[in-house]
């Protein structure tokens, strides 16, 4: 029944035990939609421009939407049909900001899920539950510049620089996906707040290599033989403690899921032969640790033989690399055997193909396990290059 809606038309609307529709007069398309039992719904309905048939559009509940609010919409609504936009499949923000930041955190990690490693998209949880648990309900936008500085302060006196400006990049991650801006953590940057840390340079010294070598040849210790294959082949903990025996194969053995996605082959040669366990089945780990257990037989190790307690195993990567850069490889070289991918790298190594690079291990992890025994049978004196033509006696 057409009429023309006013606020006297919407206290008269009542129940009549079927749907009816009240349709303006003045603004031809609006329309109230009654419910059988009286539900009243200001709608539009308007065909489209290029299709066939009207379409009826809810704008929203009468009780709850102003008739001036639902009129000026209707007309932009009814304006958008005649140009042939369906309002129905209006474009909305491919990605609605999440109300609060917990929120912000499980939107990212849930999309990016697919692109960063598992290892990563844990770290952006554990920091976030180790630095803003408090934070997790706080509504996305009103984290301020002085919450962020505040914040910083407080976790600076108890965590390190390094885990701190860490627990901040990945917040100022989240939000920029979010595209917040300006993005509160920039004030760390712009006021120059953040304390720089210096980066870590530990590796094992002669001496404390000839220390494991003889633990692992006296006392035949299986922690040592895991020690040793992390300093011999410079690999991550995390690959290694993945390892299964269906990763051992021909001769070498295959390093999957790595940090830059890139599969890294590397052959068993010599001491790192005999480092691997008795084969078993295909599933079961090649080493047997978890990273909970390595780090209690690591502890338990230093303990027992009274070895400097201040290395991590990271540490060991390090003294790949630094050992190898004793012997004389270059940083390229160093890079290829670490399986990282600048662009020079690829033009020198990966390009020239598998064989190339298969070749260059071999020799970098003989020379090496070389060094090494140098140390064991110099008692990890003088640290310096094997001398030429030198053999393990």
């Amino acid at each position: 029944m057409p009429t023309k809606i006013t606020q006297r038309t919407l206290a008269s609307i009542e129940a009549t035990g079927k749907r009816k529709f009240i349709r303006d007069t003045d603004t031809r398309g609006f329309l109230i939609e009654v419910s059988a039992k009286g539900k009243a719904t200001f709608c539009v309905e308007k065909r489209i421009k290029g299709q066939a048939s009207a379409k009826r559009i809810r704008i929203g509940d009468v009780d709850l939407v102003p008739l001036v609010d639902a009129r000026q919409e209707a007309k932009r609504i009814l304006l958008q049909a005649s140009q042939g936009f369906d309002p129905r499949h209006a474009q909305v923000d491919e990605d609605p900001l999440p109300e609060t930041l917990l929120g912000a955190l499980q939107a990212y990690t849930n999309i990016k899920q697919h692109s960063l490693k598992a290892s990563t998209l844990n770290d952006y949880n554990k920091t976030f539950s180790n630095c803003f648990s408090d934070w997790k309900s706080l509504p996305t936008r009103q984290l301020s510049k002085r919450m962020v500085q505040d914040r910083y302060s407080e976790l600076l006196a108890e965590k390190s620089p390094a885990y701190v400006n860490k627990a901040f990049r990945n917040l100022s991650a989240i939000l920029n996906f979010h595209d917040i801006t300006p993005n509160p953590c920039d004030i760390l940057t712009k006021k120059n707040l953040r304390v720089q840390s210096q980066p870590r340079n530990r590796f094992l010294s002669g001496r404390e290599i000839y220390d494991i070598m003889q633990v692992r040849s006296t006392f035949k210790v299986r922690v040592a033989n895991i020690l040793l294959f992390f300093m011999l082949t410079g690999l991550r903990k995390s690959e290694v403690l993945r390892l299964t025996w269906a990763d051992v194969k021909e001769g070498q053995i295959y390093i999957r899921d790595t940090k830059n996605r890139k599969d890294h082959v590397i052959p068993i040669v010599g001491l790192i032969g005999e480092l691997l366990e008795d084969r078993r089945a295909d599933d079961k780990l090649v080493f047997g640790y978890t990273e909970s257990s390595l780090r209690t037989a690591v502890d338990k190790f230093k303990a027992r033989h009274t070895l400097k307690g201040d290395w991590t195993l990271h540490d060991l990567r390090r003294t790949f690399s630094e050992h190898m850069n004793l012997i004389g490889y270059t940083e390229q070289d160093i890079a290829v055997a670490n399986n990282q991918s600048g662009h020079g790298v690829t033009r020198k190594h990966y390009l020239a193909g598998q064989l190339a690079k298969q070749q260059l291990l071999k020799k970098m992890y003989t020379d090496l396990e070389s060094q090494y025994r140098y140390y064991e049978y110099d008692h990890g004196g003088q640290v310096r290059k094997v001398p030429e033509n030198w053999e393990p006696v």
